[in-house]
């Protein structure tokens, strides 16, 4: 994450046509801020209120992936998201490995797991 210097240099000084002190005294402005404020704590963003008024969040977005051991072909195959919702639906539960445990776990055939795209034949 940047450093909140680095993200301020990037903000224009004064976007609003009205100062932070007026804004402040402004029931409709603390209103509609505090909604906007508590939504993007609530999501684990970081939150800065300008002197101007304006509101600037930053934050990450989190992507899951998830992985299943095919045993016909002896590799690991990424789910796509219907996949995942289809194996959710049927209930079928399959033990989760932690990442170490995945990248670390030997092959059926006890030869190291290949990395990058498989060969043409």
């Amino acid at each position: 994450m940047s450093p909140v210097k680095e993200i301020l240099k990037h903000i224009p000084k004064h976007s609003g046509e009205r100062s932070g002190e007026d804004l402040m005294l402004n029931p409709e402005y603390l209103r509609q801020s505090s909604a906007v404020i508590s939504e993007a704590l609530q999501k684990g963003f970081d939150v800065l209120q300008l002197e101007s008024g304006d509101i600037v969040t930053t934050g990450t977005k989190v992507v899951v992936t998830q992985y299943h051991w095919d045993t016909e072909k002896g590799r690991m195959m990424k789910l796509s998201a219907k996949e995942r919702k289809e194996n959710e639906n049927e209930g079928e539960e399959r033990p989760r490995k932690s990442r170490k445990e995945t990248a670390s776990a030997p092959s059926p055939s006890g030869t190291a797991p290949r990395r990058g795209r498989p060969k043409k034949k």
